[in-house]
């Protein structure tokens, strides 16, 4: 289901608006100013943003700026009871998917939302064409293990369980995740894969769950974290063992909740794990067993 944020600073608007398209299958959400905008865009992920340009406090193209600055943003269209084509110009510039009058025309509006739609998702399927048609994911061979190894996979895509998968370095995790995601309902969202090895420790929780502007003193802006990229997809932790503690025990707290801080937002997208030497590093305590413990595994 598409999410669709209106943000409108009169009510009746809002709440008309988030009828028709609740009525027309997509999922909406309301926001009455800028600001409550950029917060529910750092909770969750939409699709599409339906954006006042006369709004309290910042207006409209000042949002539409902040917006544009996200790492994957959603497509904005801006309404006005004021236009003028100065003004749609400037939108269009600042990057707005395009621009309507008030008073709304339903049929235009649905027209236009549905337009932005496949054009989102042109732009990401033209973002993750070469992966998905390039040999990744494919594995290779006719002996006994690889078919035994094939028939796993083909028992594990199709269901949202989490998975481990433990082998040796250079023995193909990343590989075999890749094929558990491109045979899964999942295959046309995002696959994010993290390799927690080659992560400084001070970074990977910046990494993983994002940071919001201010929050250190080299965070300039929000950033999106890898677990809110991956939302409706595949999230694939390589070497997940060399992890911290304290960063584990953060992500146990997100397998548990299914919420992660500081974005704090909702998030279902797949879970699989890649380490090659995870026994040792849970009998050395360099590992978190209770995560061992949430995550089902091929081996």
């Amino acid at each position: 289901m598409h999410k669709i944020l209106i943000v409108d600073d009169e009510s009746a608007i809002r709440q008309s608006l988030k009828g028709v398209l609740e009525d027309e299958g997509y999922e909406a959400q309301t926001a009455e100013s800028g600001e409550a905008c950029l917060e529910s865009l750092r909770r969750r992920p939409f699709d599409i943003v339906l954006l006042d340009i006369w709004l309290p406090g910042a207006d409209g193209l000042e949002i539409l700026e902040s917006v544009r600055e996200l790492e994957h943003p959603p497509e904005v269209i801006i309404i006005s009871g004021h236009g003028t084509i100065e003004t749609a110009v400037r939108a269009t510039k600042l990057g707005a998917y395009d621009f309507l009058e008030k008073p709304l025309s339903i049929e235009k509006t649905l027209i236009l939302i549905k337009n932005a739609i496949d054009s989102r998702r042109l732009r990401d399927e033209n973002r993750e064409l070469k992966r998905q048609l390039s040999p990744r994911g494919v594995i290779v061979g006719e002996s006994i293990p690889i078919k035994a190894l094939r028939q796993q996979i083909q028992l594990m895509a199709p269901t949202h369980g989490r998975v481990l998968i433990f082998g040796e370095s250079g023995t193909g995790k990343e590989l075999v995740a890749q094929a558990i995601h491109l045979q899964s309902p999942r295959k046309d969202e995002m696959f994010v894969e993290v390799n927690c090895a080659a992560i400084p420790e001070d970074l990977i929780e910046s990494e993983l769950f994002g940071h919001r502007k201010g929050a250190f003193p080299a965070a300039a802006a929000d950033k999106e974290g890898k677990f809110q990229r991956a939302h409706e997809g595949t999230l694939f932790l390589d070497e997940i063992g060399d992890m911290s503690l304290k960063t584990q025990a953060k992500v146990l707290r997100t397998l548990d909740e299914q919420r992660f801080t500081p974005v704090a937002a909702r998030n279902r997208s797949r879970w699989m794990h890649g380490s090659s030497r995870l026994p040792i590093k849970i009998w050395r305590k360099r590992y978190c067993a209770e995560i061992f413990a949430k995550i089902f595994f091929i081996d």
